[in-house]
């Protein structure tokens, strides 16, 4: 049975879109997903299913997150391969994690891939020290500060790109990579 990572964009964010994960996984259990793990409460899912059409399993999920919590959540399905080549791909750093404390790599997800158009309308605003890469739908993020510093948040990355976008930290991203392949085996 395939195995997939779902992100929900815009969780549990600053007191909109709450979603208990507890309930979010019995809710999913009960509607035709298996093996449903939650990891910390930004919304990123790991579960099998036999469905193997990411845009019908990414629709089924965002009807029952709408008629459970009334929340109209984008949301991005990766299945194991998906997330490898991100973390495989990024020019700022390694498979290895960061060390505690301000996290400065971010990987954003888009919903399409970047285009030059929307990459060259990113580069003409000030963002500091910050940089930026983009590798078909993934962005990579390289911050000079912390992410509540930065002028590259998800707001900015869409406004720009025209592309709906859920960014996670390189940890939680590795971590995700890790749960996605205990699944798997």
């Amino acid at each position: 049975m395939p195995s997939y990572l779902a992100l929900f964009r815009a969780v549990n964010v600053s007191g909109h879109n709450i979603i208990k994960m507890e309930h979010l996984r019995k809710l999913m259990e009960t509607n035709g997903f298996k093996n449903v793990a939650t990891y910390i409460q930004s919304g990123n899912v790991v579960f099998t299913i036999d469905e193997i059409d990411k845009g019908k399993i990414s629709r089924a999920i965002e009807v029952l997150l709408y008629r459970e919590y009334g929340h109209d959540v984008f949301t991005f399905i990766l299945d194991e391969a998906d997330l490898i080549k991100a973390i495989d791909n990024n020019p700022y750093t390694g498979r290895e994690p960061e060390p505690s404390g301000i996290k400065k790599y971010f990987v954003a997800f888009l919903a399409g891939e970047a285009t030059t158009q929307g990459l060259d309308q990113m580069k003409k605003f000030n963002r500091g020290d910050d940089e930026f890469k983009a590798v078909g739908s993934i962005m990579y993020l390289k911050l000079a500060q912390s992410a509540a510093d930065s002028k590259l948040s998800n707001s900015f990355i869409e406004s720009k790109m025209g592309l709906k976008s859920t960014t996670r930290n390189w940890n939680t991203t590795l971590k995700l990579l890790e749960m996605l392949q205990l699944l798997n085996k």
